[in-house]
């Protein structure tokens, strides 16, 4: 019998690690080794690749505790308020989508499956003294399966190799519900002893292979619940599948233009004061992004226009991009000073873009500069300001502003909150999906006016509770229609969107909320939700006297009725629809989370409400979310 491909990609990565920490019985040990210093060796912490921004590395600590460890989908992992198609790896929708447009520059469009892949925002640099090795092992219903492994060592001195590496695969409890994540990236880091250099380097490699089935094609058979046997619904497509391939390269340096030495001795001795000339970055990115849509049926009904072929769709687009940044910064370099005065970034970034499709290809350079202040005349009171502008081919003209000003409410160290207030403004070119799109089912060339969306907020941050509002006037806005259409409305609305978060302990119990409410003005094409929310409460009990913790708990996650968007898998988007209503159903999990030494287990439940509520648990019309199962995962983390 030939093996799993999978299985065998599996095996080759853990005899990898095996080689990687055999490794630690030849190279040389890091520096950091040698120091006789008290620091627990087994600390592990990460930093991102804002070097630009701070004098010093921003470190932050590993998470190795068990709260929130039952949040395995990727997608779920920072909040619950997405719409999926009831499986790991589905392409999805924000139920919040603040702030509503892209990031400046070229953006081509189609993000339904940003959150499963790495990017360079995401990527962990890990600072560890010792060798780190983490692995990650997760199963659900219907064969649903995860294995994620983390590595990070210290080669030689300040030289640091890590990798992270995760597979998920989810056949799905319907017909051709499968989906299939690959991630992986590869990271290098360096820095010189006295800090006055750095750099950072990843390569990342991210694909995704899904089945489609264009969702089930009786609602009445799941909502009355005529057979148990998913496998038996008949749904719209039997031969579609969509791929993304994402290849990429990332590294950026900095240089400190002025000695730390000489720095430092102006801090701790009275001379002369040195002008600091601050820091130079340079990053380079490569990024090379392809989206396949193939269905080897496409007169199944499903599609109301062929145009290229009736035997065989196969739309390809690839996105290329290439980035190049310079940025000047004067970040706090003094170890005796917690905050600068007036701390600068000025970024000038060149873009060059490649679109192609079918036998299009369109080229777009952009050249964009960025200003960044933040003003901090006593330790309380902190002005923050953001301002970008394109010059260049299609998004020219394009304009972000942003300005924030928070109040400490007493002492930074000893307060009884902070009051944030935020201004923004942005003038954008529609994503270039909305503008130009060929394939064998869809197909446009349109012009369209910028969109512009002006907005303040308001919010109130008190240790681990946040509350605040925003409210938005949105013009020009662009959606898909009820026949998966662009389109552009020519007016103003507004979209008011409030919350508050947070976290509360009483005796051994810990709460932690997510709520929401938000609304439309003057239109009806964010089709949201009113009101979002999620509760997690867990009971946390230390066992065999601090060796091992336990923690029950549950999670309940509910939205109101609305008409939410469809989604159509030929162009990976959502659309308006007019016909059902989703939501206005609670899900509910109860799971248990063990921590014994290094290692996490949990056990749980899912939506086990599924059998007693009735059949109604859509978050995209004829997709309907997972049933209730038992999900089981563990994760181990080695030092050496």
């Amino acid at each position: 019998m030939q093996a799993n491909p999978y299985t065998r990609f599996l095996w080759i990565f853990i005899l990898q690690l095996i080689a990687f920490q055999s490794l630690s019985l030849t190279l040389p040990a890091d520096s950091l080794r040698k120091n006789k210093h008290k620091t627990d060796s087994s600390q592990v912490s990460y930093f991102t690749n804002e070097l630009e921004k701070f004098g010093s590395l921003k470190l932050v600590p590993s998470d190795t505790g068990i709260n929130g460890f039952q949040n395995y989908d990727p997608l779920f992992q920072q909040s619950h308020f997405y719409a999926n198609l009831g499986n790991i790896g589905s392409a999805y929708r924000s139920l919040s989508p603040f702030p509503l447009l892209h990031q400046t520059g070229f953006d081509y469009g189609i993000h339904t499956f940003d959150n499963y892949l790495f990017s360079n925002d995401s990527i962990r640099y890990y600072k560890v003294i010792k060798t780190f090795s983490e692995l990650k092992y997760l199963q659900g219903a219907k064969k649903e399966n995860l294995f994620q492994v983390v590595f990070s060592r210290n080669l030689y001195h300040s030289l640091n190799m890590g990798f992270n590496f995760r597979v998920a695969n989810a056949p799905g409890a319907y017909q051709r519900q499968r989906t299939n994540l690959v991630n992986f990236y590869l990271t290098m880091q360096y820095f010189s002893p006295d800090k006055r250099y750095g750099s950072v380097a990843n390569f990342l490699i991210n694909r995704v292979r899904n089945s489609e089935n264009g969702g089930i094609k009786y609602d009445s058979a799941f909502e009355q619940n005529t057979e148990t046997n998913r496998q038996i619904y008949t749904v719209n497509l039997n031969n579609a599948v969509n791929r993304v391939r994402d290849i990429g390269f990332y590294m950026k340096h900095y240089v400190d233009l002025t000695s730390h030495s000489l720095i430092q001795k102006d801090s701790t001795v009275k001379t002369r004061k040195r002008f600091e000339l601050g820091r130079i970055t340079y990053n380079f990115e490569y990024n090379r992004h392809i989206q396949n849509y193939i269905d080897y049926n496409p007169k199944s009904g499903f599609y109301t226009t062929i145009y290229l072929d009736s035997l065989k769709t196969y739309d390809s687009i690839t996105i290329t991009k290439i980035v190049n940044e310079l940025t000047w910064s004067n970040p706090n370099f003094k170890a005796d000073r917690k905050y600068r005065l007036l701390q600068l970034q000025f970024h000038l970034r060149h873009l060059y873009n490649e679109v192609s499709y079918q036998t299009v290809k369109k080229y777009f350079v952009q050249f964009i500069p960025v200003a960044e202040l933040s003003f901090r005349p006593y330790s309380s009171l902190i002005l923050n300001a953001y301002g970008d502008y394109v010059f260049g081919d299609y998004n020219q003209g394009d304009l972000t502003v942003k300005a924030s000003l928070t109040q400490i409410l007493g002492k930074p160290e000893h307060n009884i909150g902070a009051i944030s207030f935020k201004v923004y403004s942005c003038f954008q070119q529609p994503d270039y999906f909305f503008d130009h799109f060929f394939g064998n089912n869809f197909a446009w060339y349109l012009s369209w006016k910028k969109q512009n969306v002006i907005g303040a907020g308001f919010s109130y941050k008190v240790r681990n509770v946040e509350t605040g509002v925003i409210v938005s006037r949105i013009n020009n806005f662009i959606y898909l229609d009820t026949i998966a259409q662009p389109q552009q409305y020519n007016n103003q609305f507004g979209y008011l969107y409030a919350y508050m978060n947070g976290k509360a302990d009483f005796w051994k119990f810990n709460f932690k909320t997510q709520f929401a409410y938000q609304t439309e003005q003057g239109a009806n094409f964010l089709r949201l939700p009113s009101f979002l929310g999620n509760l997690t409460i867990v009971f946390t009990q230390q066992l065999f006297h601090g060796a091992a913790t336990l923690q029950p708990g549950f999670n309940f996650f509910y939205n109101t009725l609305y008409y939410s968007n469809a989604y159509m898998p030929a162009l990976r988007s959502f659309y308006l629809q007019d016909s059902k209503q989703t939501g206005n159903y609670l899900y509910m999990d109860v799971f248990v989370n063990v921590k014994i030494q290094r290692a996490r287990i949990f056990v749980m439940y899912s939506h086990f409400n599924a059998s007693f509520m009735g059949h109604s648990y859509y978050q995209v019309p004829t997709y309907p979310m997972q049933d209730a199962a038992f999900k089981f995962g563990i994760d181990w983390i080695f030092h050496d």
